[in-house]
């Protein structure tokens, strides 16, 4: 039987993550499996201002703590739960999280666009499923 030591999470705050969230939760009591929640946080590419770096570390303070309510809410039923709040490129920082931290099983939401949403916007998951070196399981949620 294939295991599934460590799942992550990749949390984008957005109104379907509960959904994913009751996936994920299935999933680790089905395995054993640490959940690792993550939310990455876009990094900006441009010219930056004197207070940059004190307005990043209020953006991720303030994602950290809707996490944690998240969490609370959503995957209280996790035994091991592990969340971190990353800057950058959001598809590369969650491959690289997934590799330097052993992943064996992403579970991420879709927003299932297409067309000119899609054309403009990317697909995060789209990106995270092509490059990925471990499964993904993509929830399309309802």
């Amino acid at each position: 039987m294939v295991g599934y030591r460590r799942i992550m999470f990749p949390l984008d705050l957005s109104p379907a993550a509960p959904a994913v969230a009751r996936h994920v939760a299935i999933m680790a009591a089905k395995f054993a499996a640490d959940v690792h929640v993550v939310h990455v946080v876009p990094f900006y590419e441009g010219p930056t201002f004197a207070s940059y770096e004190r307005v990043m570390d209020e953006i991720k303070q303030t994602a950290t703590q809707t996490m944690d309510e998240f969490t609370a809410e959503h995957l209280q039923e996790v035994k091991q739960l592990k969340t971190r709040v990353l800057v950058g490129h959001t598809g590369r920082q969650l491959l690289n999280y997934a590799a330097q931290n052993d992943i064996s099983l992403i579970i991420m939401g879709t927003h299932g666009r297409s067309g000119v949403g899609r054309l403009f916007f990317g697909s995060v998951a789209q990106r995270v499923v092509q490059s990925s070196r471990v499964p993904v399981m993509t929830v399309h949620p309802v």
